[in-house]
């Protein structure tokens, strides 16, 4: 019988909240959805880590939907989710095409079609291209499960083919981003409910060489620019748009690096402050950068023009430690830059990890000395270094010794001084402190929002 693959659903799994990323809309999936709506696909975003569904929930919407292929989004965070997920549907009798995408698919690849046998393929990179083709066949041979060489020439792909796993080459990254349609924005009603923050994409990637990042990583396995950014009226449309759909007047950018790195990046940024002020666009913004784009005319003009934060990845006050990580920085640098921005008006969040695990306990004390030179300023990531599955710091700790997996996707390991490692174990026991209070706190934020949304007749779901 020929089926025809018209109700798409892409799922981000139930996952743990992170205490440094409060949860917002999933803009890959958007990317995704937007792109198969062009084409006249039914598709449906189904985010249970935004909406905190379990996983009976989640199995519940997909059985309720009964699309006719589901895809998921693969974290580590959220990988247990995903394979009790696919083991479920499978045997309450699901038989479409189930495939997942994601930095954990990119990292691990056909390691991921061993470890959860119902799925059917694995998308390794960025998607946009890939799904779509994938649908096509699927669409064209009417089976979830073609046989013969009907997946071959999609790039990017990784499926099975009775009991053999197949590989096809890499996908080159999108070059021409301006090409693709708008998110879609599914989600978005119920962030601006919650009082939370809108997020824009507006170049992907990074070129820096830090040997912990997992985006540089994920991209290094594909061929094309490492950091391709939007046009700066590509951008500003989107945010037109935003701004007449949703009256959104605070986003926040969520690129790896909003500038890149060369002329280039300088010259989009300057670019996008043109074309604010040529439209008289109005709005607070957020970035993220390195601390070596940091100068001083361009970030006091988006300060002029609206930004009102800047995210860096300071990461160490200790020199040893950012050479060790591939930084390209000195603590000198980011010393000056963070006591800069202050001095221009630019409120700074930094990311920063105060443990790793060759760190002395001196060093340990010359991280928190860092942080009081430049007034303790907020961090959106405190930890310790972690070692992301795929990235040059997991083959680092293989190398030292010193690696554990306890689960093929994730990544741990020993510290070599026993005071460092209590340290973190008290800060790691303050951390889940914070997170059962932070997830308390926001659940009954999140709670009042919708009741008084309920009061006013408006849909929560």
């Amino acid at each position: 019988m020929h089926v025809a693959f018209q109700k798409i659903m892409l799922i981000n799994p139930p996952a743990d909240l992170r205490l440094w990323e409060p949860h917002s809309e999933n803009l890959g999936l958007g990317y995704l959805a937007a792109v198969l709506r062009q084409l006249g696909y039914q598709v449906t975003i189904l985010d249970a880590s935004l909406f905190r569904l379990g996983v009976p929930a989640t199995l519940k919407c997909v059985q309720d939907q009964k699309p006719d292929l589901v895809g998921f989004r693969l974290l580590q965070v959220n990988m247990p989710y995903v394979i009790d997920l696919v083991e479920r549907l499978r045997r309450g009798g699901y038989t479409g095409h189930i495939t997942a995408g994601g930095p954990v698919a990119t990292m691990m690849e056909s390691e991921i079609l061993e470890l959860v046998p119902g799925l059917d393929s694995l998308m390794v990179g960025e998607g946009e291209k890939t799904l779509p083709e994938l649908l096509e066949a699927l669409n064209s041979y009417g089976t979830p499960r073609p046989s013969g060489d009907s997946l071959i020439k999609i790039l990017g792909l990784h499926y099975r083919e009775g009991d053999t796993v197949r590989a096809n080459g890499p996908r080159p990254l999108i070059e021409d981003l301006d090409a693709l349609p708008f998110p879609a924005r599914d989600t978005l009603p119920h962030i601006l409910r919650w009082g939370r923050l809108p997020m824009v994409i507006s170049s992907r990637g990074c070129d820096g060489h830090c040997i912990f990042c997992c985006p540089a990583a994920m991209n290094s396995k594909s061929p094309g620019s490492k950091w391709r950014p939007r046009s700066a009226g590509n951008v500003v449309d989107e945010i037109e748009e935003l701004q007449r759909c949703f009256n959104v007047s605070h986003l926040d950018f969520l690129d790896d690096n909003f500038f890149g790195r060369g002329e280039v990046g300088v010259r989009r940024a300057w670019d996008f402050i043109e074309e604010l002020r040529r439209r008289g666009l109005r709005f607070k913004f957020s970035i993220e950068c390195r601390v070596d784009n940091v100068e001083e005319d361009l970030f006091k003009a988006l300060r002029d023009v609206g930004c009102v934060e800047v995210r860096l990845g300071i990461e160490s006050g200790v020199q040893r430690i950012l050479d060790r990580y591939g930084k390209g920085t000195t603590v000198e640098q980011n010393h000056e830059v963070l006591l800069k921005l202050k001095e221009w008006g630019l409120p700074a969040k930094i990311g920063f990890i105060p443990f790793d695990p060759t760190l002395s306990f001196n060093e340990l004390m010359q991280n928190g000395e860092f942080l009081r030179s430049v007034g303790s300023p907020e961090v959106f990531n405190y930890n310790k270094i972690e070692a992301g599955v795929g990235t040059p710091l997991e083959r680092l700790f293989e190398k030292e010794g010193r690696l554990t997996k306890p689960k093929p996707w994730m990544c741990d390991y020993t510290f070599d001084e026993p005071a460092v490692s209590f340290t973190w174990k008290v800060v790691q026991g303050y951390v889940m402190v914070k997170r059962a209070a932070l997830q308390l706190a926001d659940g009954w934020k999140v709670g009042l929002a919708d009741l008084k949304a309920l009061l006013r007749g408006e849909s929560i779901r």
